[in-house]
């Protein structure tokens, strides 16, 4: 059993999991892109397992929120490579850092 402050910890660490990031195809592209200078689409769409189509859009969502850039790549002219902002590394961080503290509480 949780006490009254454990109960309020557990409702603030909810309220920190972003719906953004929530969706199992961005939790995978955000986990490629944290411990990365930038990857490539191909990867990508390797690390999702989506087509071209959803990762686009995906990416276009994470875009328009500030959360990643995406750019012409500087090998392939055709290519385009994908980095977290600072902004979205950040609150990436903090997703993590309450969907840990989630995880921890189911655990006892």
């Amino acid at each position: 059993m949780r006490d009254a402050d454990g109960a309020e910890d557990a409702a603030v660490s909810r309220q920190a999991l972003n719906p953004l990031f929530h969706e199992p195809a961005r939790l995978a592209l955000l986990s490629a892109l944290a411990p990365a200078e930038y990857a490539d689409f191909a990867s990508l769409l390797r690390i999702t397992g989506v087509s071209k189509s959803a990762l686009s859009k995906h990416l276009s969502a994470l875009a328009d929120a500030g959360v990643v850039e995406v750019g012409k790549s500087d090998t392939d002219r055709r290519g385009r490579r994908v980095a977290l902002t600072m902004q979205g590394r950040a609150a990436f961080e903090t997703y993590l850092d309450a969907l840990t503290a989630i995880v921890r509480d189911a655990r006892g």
